[in-house]
């Protein structure tokens, strides 16, 4: 298995900006709430596993109608993550998960299986298609996507299973080479050859310094 991941901007429009935006908060809502059921199961000396805490929020859900239209791929990825903190926190890897504040990092994962790509579009459930800056760069199975958005803009993170994975060249009996990094040289090998840095400022100073002159001589806002 050849992971690969490539993050792509979006051409979002109101409403669909309107759509991300409402899975993330459901996301949000199902990590809080779960993680609300799992503190409350420690005070009690009950260890809820991440099947339990999905199964208590789908019982809980039911009272909330909102909780319908919305992509269940969403609340469900949300637990699933929560479930790996909790899992790092009892392996004293990471702290104890912190309930998700509004406004914080956007984000979601959605269902992979429903997701479809075309060139510079996206199908995802339930909004339906969406345009892309770029298409995506990689061939195979797609196994994860994940929406988010950064300033202004909105990205779609997705991870594709290329195939099985190039082995390395085998390197073994190949002549071995020291190499000294310096400050004047770029490097110096072992055998005495010196690679120099490229240094580029020095290189175009003559030219930087003929571009401030035209520079200086012109006036702000006029047509040259």
């Amino acid at each position: 298995m050849a992971l690969k991941s490539h993050k792509i901007a979006l051409r979002v429009t109101s409403k669909e900006d309107a759509w991300f935006r409402s899975q993330c908060g459901y996301a949000r809502f199902a990590c809080n709430s779960a993680l609300s059921d799992f503190k409350a199961g420690l005070d009690s000396d009950i260890f809820y596993s991440g099947i339990e805490l999905n199964n208590r929020f789908n019982q809980r859900k039911k009272a909330y109608h909102w909780t319908k239209a919305q992509d269940q791929r969403a609340a469900l990825y949300a637990i699933r993550n929560l479930t790996e903190g909790i899992k790092r926190w009892k392996d004293k890897v990471s702290r104890f998960p912190k309930f998700k504040r509004r406004g914080h990092r956007l984000s979601y994962t959605t269902d992979e299986q429903s997701v479809k790509v075309d060139e510079k579009r996206i199908k995802l459930p339930k909004i339906g298609w969406v345009k892309m800056f770029q298409e995506l760069r990689f061939e195979g199975e797609i196994i994860r996507v994940t929406l988010s958005k950064t300033a202004h803009r909105w990205f779609v993170s997705i991870t594709v299973d290329t195939g099985t994975p190039t082995p390395p060249r085998d390197t073994r009996g190949l002549p071995v080479i020291g190499v000294d990094v310096g400050i004047n040289s770029l490097a110096t090998l072992d055998n005495g050859k010196q690679y120099q840095n490229p240094r580029p400022l020095k290189r175009y100073e003559r030219k930087l310094s003929r571009e401030q002159r035209k520079l200086s001589r012109k006036k702000f806002l006029s047509n040259n």
